[in-house]
């Protein structure tokens, strides 16, 4: 069976197997972590989650066992605590992410391990061990179930981002082989996330990390009870692969070997995880670098421009709201992300709250960018390319172009973006990201992070209120 083989790899998985390359990237995607949940959980959708636990489970909170609310001094239980603390990690559209899993993994992974290192006083060491199972797995569940899982309409941080959140509890939780396949297999039946909830501008999509958490957390700790899950749940005849991955009505189970993908557990590139620098989803993330290249070439030109197109590829050119109504629906939107980028030059939560409150999601503003904004969307064409496609998964490009006025140069300027700012082959630098810490947390004493360095060398109780400040 595919996860009583995953079992024994969680099981078995040490410290010390990590390369120091590991251990840095998965610091950097903590750091990271810790900067956008710090600031995400102001917005409204982690406030509500905040509000509605406390609601419920205020009067049954366990006073000896609990774990800390990311950016507040509100401790609860640890259910609670993790659950809120996904929704804050994923609400800003800001937490890391795995190309060619299609799965935001730190906003599952962190919440789950801080809240139980933390009420338990593990070790840094430990914390890190369990953060590592939880990339390997996760990358390598998501791609084999990516790009159809996708394609079907499943949010793959909500559906594998729950197997993701049972394997970083269960290392926690140091359950046995048997007890972790029991808890894998009820983190399948509860696997949930529909991409309509991202499309359809509502909070859903924020849930599904924090229900992921919620969900593999409760699985681990039921199977340590010695409640059963089903081994055979991810590709069973009516399990996750026949039921949410694969189109063949045929498909049997001794047709189907994961023999292959088994031999490369332990062996996933943490280093592969991207690091997101614009509040938007990250299929449209080339088309605001693309974007934000032209803006140095016209400056404050920007009423020159008489049209732009876009060609991307076909995931990333359906983006194409033209007509946003709520800051969900703005975040997957493609048009405004480039108008906004070629008129402001620069694509930042603040910046975006601004232009919000300056009417841009509303039909009448007096403000002449928004009114430069709203002017370019409503010519702008979005085109899937061919050519481009054939390039998508392992590249993500995005070319604009732009025609400019009579008055000024009449021409027509574009550009190409193959990568994003943040992917492996064109990364971030540490200080890229402290800078992006910073610039959402700017009252924040950013010589709190120097403890994630030495990370081994503390408990975790110790590092969570070092961080908390």
């Amino acid at each position: 069976m595919f996860l009583k083989n995953i079992s024994k790899f969680i099981s078995n998985y040490r410290y010390e197997q990590a390369t120091v390359e590991s251990i840095t990237t998965v610091k950097a995607a903590f750091l990271d972590f810790w900067g956008v949940t710090y600031r995400g959980v102001n917005e409204e959708p982690p406030q509500i989650a905040l509000n509605t636990v406390d609601e419920i489970f205020s009067r049954n909170f366990n006073q000896n066992l609990n774990a800390s609310v990311i950016g507040t001094n509100f401790k609860t239980d640890i259910l609670s605590a993790a659950f809120v603390n996904g929704v804050s990690a994923h609400v800003l559209e800001l937490d890391d992410g795995h190309r060619g899993a299609q799965i935001h993994l730190g906003a599952v992974i962190f919440p789950t391990a801080l809240a139980i290192a933390e009420a338990y006083n593990l070790s840094g060491r430990e914390f890190l061990e369990a953060v590592m199972v939880g990339y390997e797995v996760g990358i390598l569940l998501g791609k084999i179930v990516n790009p159809e899982h996708r394609n079907k309409g499943f949010h793959t941080t909500g559906t594998i981002g729950t197997f993701i959140a049972g394997t970083v509890a269960s290392k926690l939780l140091k359950l046995d082989d048997d007890q972790i396949l029991n808890a894998l297999g009820l983190c399948g039946t509860q696997a949930a996330g529909l991409l309509e909830s991202d499309h359809g501008g509502s909070m859903g999509k924020a849930l599904h990390a924090g229900k992921a958490v919620y969900n593999g957390i409760l699985s681990a700790y039921l199977a340590r009870n010695g409640f059963t899950g089903s081994e055979s749940i991810f590709e069973g005849e009516e399990g996750f692969l026949k039921c949410m991955v694969l189109d063949n009505t045929d498909y049997k189970v001794e047709d189907f070997s994961l023999e292959n993908v088994l031999k490369d557990v332990g062996k996933v590139r943490v280093r592969d995880i991207y690091f997101k620098k614009y509040p938007f989803c990250r299929h449209i993330h080339s088309s605001i670098d693309t974007a934000l290249k032209l803006k140095a070439s016209i400056g404050e030109e920007y009423n020159h421009i008489e049209n732009v197109a876009v060609k991307t590829y076909s995931v990333a050119a359906e983006h194409d709201n033209y007509n946003p109504k709520n800051l969900e629906e703005l975040k997957q939107s493609l048009p405004y992300a480039v108008a906004i980028s070629l008129v402001v030059g620069e694509v930042s939560v603040d910046g975006i709250n601004q232009l919000i409150e300056f009417g841009l999601l509303e039909n009448y503003s007096t403000v002449d960018k928004v009114n430069s904004i709203k002017n370019l969307v409503n010519n702008m064409i979005i085109l899937s390319d061919d050519k481009l496609n054939e390039l998508y998964p392992d590249k993500r490009p995005s070319n604009v172009i732009i025609k400019l006025d009579k008055s000024f140069r009449n021409g027509v300027f574009q550009n190409i973006t193959l990568l994003p700012k943040g992917d492996f082959e064109n990364p971030f630098e540490l200080r890229d990201l402290i800078d992006k810490f910073k610039g959402l947390n700017p009252q924040y004493d950013v010589n709190n992070l120097t403890v994630i360095d030495s990370l081994e060398e503390y408990s975790m109780n110790y590092v969570v209120r070092k961080l908390n400040g």
